[in-house]
């Protein structure tokens, strides 16, 4: 009964609130403004440690190989290892596309993805690149990579048994971005240890793709490729990927028990998806302040406040204008 009689007094217009709802009088209105506008800095403030810091992209490439690893595990796979040879691989090739300005697999230069690979000291079995720009939450990273052939045989290949990533903030066709590089890998020096012990690992073959990678209908862009070396063997090859071994490789898939190692935090996946989670906020209160404005014009016609109307549609602009500030640039 008196949360009934606390929602009147809030949003219903009537005598006991001088027909002036307690949601839309001055000190409300101002909890909400300022409410409003730490969450704006809060925003501000988290995308900022995402793009601009050494601490904000570690834990961007963190929260990335836990949604891979749980993708992998949805698929029985075995989850991937962070690499930090591979990181730094990663990072070497963004930072290459942020100061040339290109998006792709081959520089302009003609450097495939294993001049990463060797620069980072990362001798290999196995190997592969994907790649993505113009995103700014990491499920949208993943669900693009996942629904693009090229990249979803990356993600979820049976080669591969570590991995690294890269968030490398740049300019691309004039625009600020975000070059996003995933690195895979299977160590050659592995070889011999994995092999020996029949009871963890088990042949496997995989048949040839022959599609063209998809064009996804997404504000961002991904690639996913990865070219023959001098003395590799391809073992998968499509119009835009190709996994390469070893000319002495086996192709393995570890079955193992061992406990899958989580690398993101749960207020890590918060920081890398504040803007979108303030964002739903916003508009649940744009929902709520309109809901709320109609009930008070509405009812009790002959007693409406202009004032508090007033309050009403200022909130609205002021929110939708946050809204727009919030996902335009943060």
């Amino acid at each position: 009964m008196k949360l009934v009689t606390a929602f009147k007094h809030l949003f219903i217009p009537h005598d006991k609130n001088d027909y002036k709802p307690h949601f839309f009088r001055e000190l409300s209105v101002a909890i909400i403004l300022f409410g409003s506008m730490f969450l704006l800095g809060a925003s501000f403030g988290s995308s900022f440690l995402i793009h601009k810091t050494v601490e904000g992209a570690s834990i961007a490439a963190d929260v990335l190989i836990d949604l891979t690893n749980e993708d992998r595990i949805a698929f029985n796979e075995a989850p991937l290892i962070k690499n930090k040879k591979l990181d730094e691989a990663a990072a070497l090739k963004g930072q290459d596309m942020s100061n040339k300005g290109y998006f792709a697999h081959t520089s302009p230069e003609g450097i495939t993805p294993w001049y990463w690979f060797k620069q980072a000291k990362y001798d290999f079995l196995y190997a592969g690149e994907n790649l993505a720009i113009n995103f700014t939450e990491a499920q949208d990273v993943e669900n693009a990579w996942l629904n693009s052939p090229a990249h979803r045989a990356n993600l979820l290949s049976v080669k591969f048994h570590e991995i690294g990533i890269a968030t490398v903030e740049g300019i691309y066709n004039n625009n600020p971005t975000i070059f996003v590089v995933q690195m895979f890998g299977t160590p050659a020096v592995a070889e011999t240890a994995l092999t020996e012990d029949t009871n963890k690992v088990k042949e496997v073959s995989e048949t040839t793709q022959n599609k063209k990678d998809t064009e996804l209908a997404t504000n961002g862009e991904v690639k996913g490729e990865t070219s023959v070396d001098s003395g590799l063997i391809p073992v998968l090859s499509t119009d835009t990927l190709e996994i390469v071994k070893n000319e002495h490789g086996m192709e393995m898939k570890i079955i193992t028990s061992t406990p899958v190692e989580t690398y993101s935090t749960w207020y890590g996946r918060l920081l890398f998806g504040g803007s979108r989670y303030i964002e739903m906020v916003y508009k649940i209160l744009i929902f709520i302040i309109a809901l709320a404005l109609i009930t008070m014009i509405l009812v009790e016609i002959r007693k409406q406040h202009p004032r508090h109307i007033l309050y009403g549609v200022a909130l609205l602009l002021v929110l939708t204008a946050f809204v727009y500030i919030n996902h335009g640039f943060f």
